[in-house]
Protein backbone atom coordinates (compact mmCIF):
# COMPACT_ATOMS: atom_id res chain seq x y z
CA UNK A 1 0.00 0.00 0.00
CA UNK A 2 1.32 3.70 -0.79
CA UNK A 3 1.75 6.08 1.50
CA UNK A 4 -0.88 8.07 -0.01
CA UNK A 5 -3.16 5.59 0.88
CA UNK A 6 -2.10 4.86 3.98
CA UNK A 7 -3.00 8.87 4.68
CA UNK A 8 -5.85 8.87 3.56
CA UNK A 9 -7.37 6.09 5.35
CA UNK A 10 -5.63 7.89 8.54
CA UNK A 11 -7.59 11.23 7.60
CA UNK A 12 -10.84 8.73 7.09
CA UNK A 13 -10.54 6.97 9.87
CA UNK A 14 -10.32 10.37 12.13
CA UNK A 15 -12.86 11.85 10.61
CA UNK A 16 -15.34 8.91 11.06
CA UNK A 17 -14.29 8.82 14.94
CA UNK A 18 -16.29 12.39 15.24
CA UNK A 19 -19.26 11.04 13.86
CA UNK A 20 -19.69 7.21 15.13
CA UNK A 21 -20.74 7.13 18.34
CA UNK A 22 -19.69 4.59 20.82
CA UNK A 23 -17.45 1.77 19.73
CA UNK A 24 -15.93 2.54 16.37
CA UNK A 25 -14.23 -0.95 15.16
CA UNK A 26 -11.78 -1.13 12.46
CA UNK A 27 -10.16 -4.52 10.30
CA UNK A 28 -6.88 -4.80 8.77
CA UNK A 29 -6.56 -7.56 6.43
CA UNK A 30 -2.96 -8.53 8.50
CA UNK A 31 -0.89 -7.70 11.80
CA UNK A 32 1.89 -5.94 9.51
CA UNK A 33 -0.46 -3.60 7.39
CA UNK A 34 -2.10 -2.42 10.87
CA UNK A 35 1.36 -1.74 12.42
CA UNK A 36 2.29 0.03 8.82
CA UNK A 37 -0.86 2.21 9.24
CA UNK A 38 -0.33 2.87 13.34
CA UNK A 39 3.72 3.55 12.21
CA UNK A 40 3.47 5.54 9.32
CA UNK A 41 0.09 7.71 11.40
CA UNK A 42 2.63 8.78 14.65
CA UNK A 43 5.15 10.00 12.26
CA UNK A 44 2.48 12.34 10.48
CA UNK A 45 0.13 13.46 13.38
CA UNK A 46 -2.97 11.51 12.55
CA UNK A 47 -2.48 8.94 15.41
CA UNK A 48 -2.82 12.00 17.48
CA UNK A 49 -5.52 13.37 15.70
CA UNK A 50 -7.58 10.02 16.01
CA UNK A 51 -6.52 9.32 19.61
CA UNK A 52 -7.45 12.92 20.38
CA UNK A 53 -11.11 11.71 19.14
CA UNK A 54 -11.69 8.61 21.05
CA UNK A 55 -9.17 5.99 23.29
CA UNK A 56 -7.42 3.55 20.78
CA UNK A 57 -6.89 -0.03 21.75
CA UNK A 58 -4.64 -2.37 18.96
CA UNK A 59 -5.24 -5.79 18.94
CA UNK A 60 -2.57 -7.66 20.09
CA UNK A 61 -1.27 -11.33 19.02
CA UNK A 62 -0.76 -12.78 22.75
CA UNK A 63 -3.91 -13.97 24.69
CA UNK A 64 -2.96 -12.11 27.95
CA UNK A 65 -2.37 -8.72 26.46
CA UNK A 66 -5.72 -9.58 24.13
CA UNK A 67 -7.93 -9.95 27.35
CA UNK A 68 -6.24 -6.76 29.19
CA UNK A 69 -6.85 -4.64 25.79
CA UNK A 70 -10.53 -5.77 25.12
CA UNK A 71 -11.28 -5.45 29.02
CA UNK A 72 -10.03 -1.96 28.27
CA UNK A 73 -11.92 -1.31 25.46
CA UNK A 74 -15.49 -2.55 26.65
CA UNK A 75 -14.53 -0.66 30.30
CA UNK A 76 -14.25 2.71 28.20
CA UNK A 77 -17.59 2.42 26.28
CA UNK A 78 -18.99 1.45 29.80
CA UNK A 79 -17.32 4.29 31.40
CA UNK A 80 -20.08 6.88 31.87
CA UNK A 81 -16.98 9.89 31.47
CA UNK A 82 -16.25 8.69 27.95
CA UNK A 83 -18.54 6.12 26.45
CA UNK A 84 -16.50 5.45 23.07
CA UNK A 85 -13.12 3.88 22.11
CA UNK A 86 -11.95 2.90 18.64
CA UNK A 87 -10.50 -0.93 18.28
CA UNK A 88 -7.98 -1.63 15.79
CA UNK A 89 -7.89 -5.47 15.19
CA UNK A 90 -7.31 -7.79 11.94
CA UNK A 91 -9.61 -9.97 10.15
CA UNK A 92 -8.84 -13.31 10.81
CA UNK A 93 -7.70 -11.95 14.48
CA UNK A 94 -9.35 -12.79 17.50
CA UNK A 95 -11.40 -10.15 17.53
CA UNK A 96 -12.97 -11.22 14.14
CA UNK A 97 -13.35 -14.65 15.20
CA UNK A 98 -15.81 -14.12 18.25
CA UNK A 99 -16.41 -11.18 20.03
CA UNK A 100 -19.81 -9.90 20.66
CA UNK A 101 -19.66 -6.41 19.62
CA UNK A 102 -23.03 -5.62 19.87
CA UNK A 103 -25.56 -2.55 20.69
CA UNK A 104 -22.98 0.46 22.13
CA UNK A 105 -20.16 -1.85 21.48
CA UNK A 106 -20.05 -1.50 18.01
CA UNK A 107 -21.60 1.52 16.11
CA UNK A 108 -19.61 1.12 13.14
CA UNK A 109 -16.95 -1.62 11.06
CA UNK A 110 -14.29 -0.40 8.75
CA UNK A 111 -12.55 -2.69 6.82
CA UNK A 112 -9.60 -1.70 5.40
CA UNK A 113 -8.52 -4.29 2.77
CA UNK A 114 -9.11 -7.92 1.46
CA UNK A 115 -7.65 -10.50 3.88
CA UNK A 116 -6.50 -12.94 1.25
CA UNK A 117 -4.30 -16.11 2.91
CA UNK A 118 -1.15 -15.86 2.46
CA UNK A 119 -0.24 -17.21 -1.19
CA UNK A 120 3.06 -18.71 0.01
CA UNK A 121 1.80 -20.60 2.59
CA UNK A 122 2.17 -24.37 2.44
CA UNK A 123 -1.14 -25.36 2.68
CA UNK A 124 -2.35 -22.51 0.81
CA UNK A 125 -0.74 -23.54 -2.21
CA UNK A 126 -1.35 -27.58 -1.60
CA UNK A 127 -5.49 -26.27 -1.56
CA UNK A 128 -4.90 -24.11 -4.57
CA UNK A 129 -2.80 -26.62 -6.48
CA UNK A 130 -5.38 -30.03 -5.06
CA UNK A 131 -8.56 -27.87 -6.65
CA UNK A 132 -7.19 -26.97 -9.57
CA UNK A 133 -5.86 -30.48 -10.17
CA UNK A 134 -9.65 -31.67 -9.10
CA UNK A 135 -11.15 -29.42 -11.66
CA UNK A 136 -8.98 -30.51 -14.62
CA UNK A 137 -8.99 -34.09 -14.19
CA UNK A 138 -12.98 -34.07 -14.13
CA UNK A 139 -14.25 -35.64 -17.07
CA UNK A 140 -16.70 -33.11 -18.34
CA UNK A 141 -16.38 -29.19 -17.24
CA UNK A 142 -18.79 -28.38 -14.05
CA UNK A 143 -20.03 -25.38 -11.94
CA UNK A 144 -20.34 -27.19 -9.00
CA UNK A 145 -16.39 -27.95 -9.01
CA UNK A 146 -14.52 -25.13 -7.00
CA UNK A 147 -11.38 -23.66 -8.66
CA UNK A 148 -7.90 -22.80 -6.87
CA UNK A 149 -8.88 -19.30 -7.66
CA UNK A 150 -12.42 -18.93 -6.36
CA UNK A 151 -11.39 -20.94 -3.10
CA UNK A 152 -8.91 -18.35 -2.90
CA UNK A 153 -11.41 -15.12 -3.11
CA UNK A 154 -13.84 -17.32 -1.20
CA UNK A 155 -11.53 -17.41 2.31
CA UNK A 156 -10.97 -13.53 1.80
CA UNK A 157 -14.70 -12.95 1.76
CA UNK A 158 -15.79 -15.23 4.86
CA UNK A 159 -13.21 -13.33 6.57
CA UNK A 160 -14.58 -9.87 5.80
CA UNK A 161 -17.76 -11.37 6.62
CA UNK A 162 -16.66 -12.77 9.79
CA UNK A 163 -15.64 -9.42 10.49
CA UNK A 164 -18.63 -7.26 9.78
CA UNK A 165 -20.55 -10.09 11.28
CA UNK A 166 -19.33 -8.30 15.22
CA UNK A 167 -21.53 -5.10 14.85
CA UNK A 168 -24.61 -5.80 14.16
CA UNK A 169 -25.67 -9.14 16.61
CA UNK A 170 -29.42 -8.75 17.03
CA UNK A 171 -32.45 -7.49 15.06
CA UNK A 172 -32.37 -4.41 17.22
CA UNK A 173 -28.74 -3.69 17.02
CA UNK A 174 -27.74 -1.56 14.39
CA UNK A 175 -24.09 0.00 12.95
CA UNK A 176 -22.55 1.13 9.51
CA UNK A 177 -20.71 -1.03 7.62
CA UNK A 178 -17.64 0.62 5.43
CA UNK A 179 -15.60 -1.15 3.06
CA UNK A 180 -12.41 1.06 2.29
CA UNK A 181 -10.49 -0.77 -0.40
CA UNK A 182 -11.96 -0.41 -4.08
CA UNK A 183 -11.02 -4.21 -4.50
CA UNK A 184 -14.65 -4.49 -2.64
CA UNK A 185 -16.32 -3.47 -5.90
CA UNK A 186 -14.76 -5.80 -8.23
CA UNK A 187 -17.16 -8.38 -9.18
CA UNK A 188 -15.61 -11.62 -8.65
CA UNK A 189 -15.37 -10.03 -4.70
CA UNK A 190 -19.02 -9.29 -4.50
Amino acid sequence: FSLAYLSSLGETLVRLACVVPNGFLVFFPSYPLMYKCVETWQESQLWNKLCAKKPVFLEPRGKTDFTQTIDGFYGKIRDPSCREATFLAVCRGKAAEGLDFADTNGRAVVITGLPFPPKMDPKVKLKIMHLNETVRAAPTPSKQLLTGNTWYCQQASRAVNQAIGRVIRHRHDFGAILLCDTRFSAQDVQ
